[in-house]
């Protein structure tokens, strides 16, 4: 039982530094317009990838 508790205590310690993390990573302006550049790269990409496909 007491391996169950600090299982799940490690794992609730464990989310709340992934939010933190994801809060800070993306309330700073520049990461989010980079993380948007890269989804946009990657969509053009494939975009091209399927027209050379066919």
């Amino acid at each position: 039982m007491k391996e169950d508790k600090d299982n799940n205590i490690s794992f609730v310690l464990f989310m709340l530094a992934v939010l933190i993390l994801s809060i800070v990573y993306f309330s700073v302006s520049e990461r989010v317009v980079f993380l948007e550049n890269q989804i946009e790269w990657w969509s053009e990409f494939w975009d091209l990838v399927k027209t050379l496909g066919e």
